[in-house]
C-alpha cells in the first residue's frame, strides 16, 4: 500500500539507490509512475506493504518500508531490487554502482569520485574533511533523516584523510 513518505515511522526500513547521473523531468516522472504502481502492489508473503519512496537532488532514489505493520521479506526485497532493475534498463542508468561516492557542493549540485579515486582527490583538495557526502548505508528513516548527509571527515572516509597527510 502507497503511503506518503512523510507519514511513515522514523523506524522504517529504508534503502538508497544512487543514479549515475542527475534525472531530468521525464526520466525523475517514469521513476514517480514506476515506484508508485510497484508500491500500490507490493507484498510480503501474501500481506500488503506499507511503503513509499522519494527522489532526491533528482539523484537518489530512496524506498522506504514500515517495518511496524508487516516485515519484507527475501522475496519482497528480491522484487524491489527487479523492479530498480527494470528502471534502469528502462532510463539506461546504474542504480547500483556502490565504487561511486556522491558529494555535495555548496550550490547543491552533486559530483562523484570513483572510489579507486578518492585518496588523489583528497591530495588534491577536491575533496576536503568538510565536504558533504552522502552516507547511502542508513538504514532506517530517522538515520536517512539524521544521518545521511555527513562531512567527509566523519564519515568512513576519515582514515583516507589520515592517509594523505601521513603521505605528505
Amino acid at each position: 500500500m502507497y503511503a506518503q513518505f512523510s507519514e511513515l515511522p522514523a523506524s522504517s526500513r529504508v534503502w538508497v539507490y544512487q543514479a549515475n547521473k542527475t534525472l531530468n523531468e521525464r526520466e525523475l516522472n517514469k521513476v514517480e509512475d514506476i515506484l508508485t504502481n510497484f508500491i500500490s502492489r507490493w507484498q510480503s508473503h501474501g500481506s500488503e506493504l506499507t511503503a513509499s519512496f522519494k527522489v532526491m537532488y533528482q539523484r537518489f532514489i530512496i524506498l522506504v518500508v514500515d517495518n511496524t505493520t508487516n516485515l519484507p521479506s527475501g522475496c519482497s526485497i528480491d522484487s524491489s531490487v527487479a523492479v530498480l532493475k527494470e528502471i534502469e534498463e528502462i532510463l539506461e542508468i546504474d542504480l547500483f554502482d556502490r565504487m561511486q561516492i556522491a558529494f555535495l557542493e555548496e550550490d547543491q549540485q552533486i559530483f562523484t569520485v570513483n572510489f579507486k579515486e578518492i585518496s588523489q582527490a583528497i591530495a588534491s583538495g577536491k575533496v576536503q574533511p568538510q565536504s558533504i557526502t552522502f552516507n547511502n548505508t542508513v538504514d532506517t528513516k530517522e538515520k536517512l533523516e539524521n544521518n545521511w548527509l555527513v562531512t567527509a571527515e566523519s564519515s568512513w572516509l576519515k582514515k583516507y584523510f589520515n592517509r594523505v597527510t601521513e603521505n605528505n
